[in-house]
């Protein structure tokens, strides 16, 4: 079978439960990839590219040449190529992932993931910006008007009003968006900020056990210390935040007056605290985010992935296979109407 690599695991639900999952995937299972085919051809010239996440990826004009076809095993080696010390777009520090060949732009105000990373900022799951869509990012950034994150919060009404197409409402609504952004609890910031491995799980992981500032100052070994952080996601915290660029950004969002306090998590003495939701398919009522949030709000926690020590399951229209994986495991498996009579 032509195929370019396979993945073992563990088959006794007894040793999955005991390794467990990290934020991302689960220890019980491994993914390994063939050596691929080789040929030999000549490198014309090679142009560096920056991407919308900070990924410097080298860009190689060659001559043709068909793969699979003949490997020369000793050819003669020409000019080595090296990655750049700086990017080639914003001359910021260039970092190496420890987990892949990557080499990325550590700094989150980079032109070339500026636009990105503001619509990511803005989004629903980081601080909830509403009206700071596309179009509006491509008129602030190409304007000049705003040149890294932090530039949104002193934006003024006459900044807007000379953008093309936009009026006093427009404007003001905007304004009272990423006024009301401020008072975003912290678990929102640190997704918003973008660091490389964590997404809004992770973040709320990370913000019930730090303060941004201590955030910022934890070393790889305190951030292994919380059970859904591993080593690739610890190194990726602290290089991020070993950044000059990364440092410069957060002073300046601490001035603009954003909520760096670290997040207490709701406890209740609903019957729900302390249970483990993963929701799949499509919900009538409402979005599995919402569904999401409100057993947040009673103490419960919500995961991605179905494991042993998963409480309920919840399955809408057009379930995947986490239902499967649920009846594999025994868990507890609700309908919408079951889910929604747990609710208060």
């Amino acid at each position: 079978f032509a195929v370019d690599g396979l993945v073992v695991k563990l088959d006794s639900y007894a040793q999955q439960k005991m390794l467990g999952f990290t934020a991302k995937s689960p220890r019980w299972a491994v993914a390994f990839k063939f050596p691929a085919q080789q040929a030999s051809t000549t490198v014309e010239d090679v142009i560096f590219s920056v991407g919308r996440t900070g990924a410097i990826t080298p860009v190689a004009k060659v001559a043709p040449v068909f793969c699979a076809v003949k490997v020369v095993e000793h050819a003669a080696h020409g000019e080595e190529i090296h990655p750049p010390p700086t990017c080639p777009v914003c001359q910021g520090r260039v970092a190496k992932d420890a987990e892949f060949v990557a080499y990325y732009c550590d700094n989150p105000s980079c032109p070339a993931q500026l636009k990105r990373t503001l619509l990511h900022f803005a989004s629903r799951q980081a601080m909830d910006v509403a009206g700071l869509g596309a179009e509006t990012v491509d008129q602030l950034v190409d304007s000049g008007r705003v040149k890294n994150i932090a530039d949104i919060y002193s934006l003024t009404k006459e900044d807007l009003l000379k953008l093309a197409l936009w009026k006093d409402k427009k404007a003001d609504n905007l304004l009272t968006q990423v006024q009301a952004s401020k008072t975003r609890a912290l678990p929102k910031l640190v997704n918003a900020l973008g660091i490389r491995h964590v997404g809004e799980k992770t973040a709320e992981t990370l913000a019930e056990a730090f303060s941004l500032d201590e955030l910022m100052g934890a070393r790889s070994e305190e951030l292994e210390k919380i059970p859904e952080i591993g080593p690739v996601v610890a190194a990726s915290i602290s290089d991020f935040f070993a950044s000059p660029e990364v440092r410069s950004l957060v002073e300046a969002l601490r001035a603009s007056g954003l909520n760096f306090k670290r997040h207490e998590a709701q406890r209740t003495a609903s019957p729900l605290a302390g249970k483990t939701f993963v929701f799949t398919g499509e919900l009538s009522a409402m979005s599995r985010e919402e569904a999401g949030e409100k057993v947040k709000a009673l103490g419960a926690k919500t995961s991605s992935s179905v494991s042993a020590k998963t409480s309920f399951v919840v399955v809408g229209e057009n379930p995947g296979s986490k239902s499967d994986k649920a009846r594999e495991l025994g868990v507890k498996i609700l309908s919408e109407a079951d889910f929604l009579r747990l609710l208060p």
